[in-house]
C-alpha cells in the first residue's frame, strides 16, 4: 500500500507538470509571512510580528485546463548560519472569474529540511533528525491546502495572494478526517504575495 501511495505522489510530482508545459507554465516568486507557533532547533515564533517568520519562495504552477499543479518552496533565515527550506507539493482546481480573476485550490504534502553545516529533515512537529528519503518525506509529510487568488496584470503576469492551511492528515497515518482543517487550523496559516510570469 505504501508503494501505491508513493506512485500517486510520483505521477502528481513529475507527470502533471510535465504535461502542462503543453499548456502553461507559470514561474513567480513569493513572500510569505507564517502564523504557525512552529519550532525548530529550540528556536520559537513568538511576538506579534517577528522576522523569524518571513520567507521568500519560489513557486511553479502548470495548468492542465482547470487542474493547476503546483510546487510552493520557502527559505527562511532562522539566524545567520541557518536556514529553512520548506515546499508544498501540490495539485486542484482553479476556475477564472470576472476575465481577470483567477481563483484555485491545491492540496498535497509539505517537505521540510533545515541547513546548518550540514542538511537535517525537520519533522511535522518541528523535530530535526538525519535527512529522510524524499519520497519518504512526502509519505510521512502533513498535507496543507493552499488557497489562491491572482489578478492578471497582463498577458504573462499575474500578481495574487495565497492562503497556506496545514492539517495533520499524511499518506502515512491514513487519518482521512485530518484532510478537513480544523477551526484553530485558519489561525495558523501562512499567508503569501505571490507575482507570478508565464513562461511557457
Amino acid at each position: 500500500m505504501r508503494r501505491v501511495f508513493t506512485l500517486i505522489a510520483v505521477l502528481i510530482i513529475l507527470v502533471f507538470p510535465l504535461s502542462a508545459l503543453k499548456s502553461s507554465f507559470d514561474l513567480g516568486i513569493n513572500l510569505s509571512y507564517n502564523n504557525a507557533d512552529e519550532v525548530v532547533e529550540e528556536s520559537g515564533y513568538s511576538g506579534a510580528f517577528d522576522l523569524e517568520r518571513i520567507a521568500i519562495g519560489l513557486e511553479m504552477r502548470g495548468h492542465i485546463s482547470n487542474f493547476p499543479p503546483t510546487v510552493a518552496g520557502d527559505i527562511t533565515i532562522l539566524d545567520t548560519q541557518t536556514m529553512l527550506f520548506s515546499g508544498i507539493f501540490g495539485a486542484g482546481i482553479s476556475v477564472d472569474l470576472f476575465k481577470y480573476l483567477k481563483f484555485g485550490v491545491t492540496t498535497g504534502p509539505k517537505v521540510s529540511y533545515l541547513y546548518k553545516d550540514e542538511v537535517k529533515s525537520v519533522s511535522n512537529d518541528g523535530e530535526v533528525g538525519e535527512p529522510d528519503n524524499f519520497f519518504d518525506a512526502l509519505y510521512t509529510g502533513y498535507f496543507h491546502h493552499r488557497i489562491m487568488l491572482d489578478i492578471l496584470a497582463g498577458p504573462v503576469m499575474s500578481i495574487g495572494v495565497a492562503y497556506t492551511l496545514p492539517t495533520t492528515f499524511s499518506l502515512a497515518a491514513g487519518n482521512w478526517e485530518d484532510l478537513i482543517p480544523r477551526r484553530d487550523d485558519f489561525t495558523e496559516g501562512q499567508i503569501a504575495v505571490c507575482i507570478q510570469m508565464k513562461v511557457f
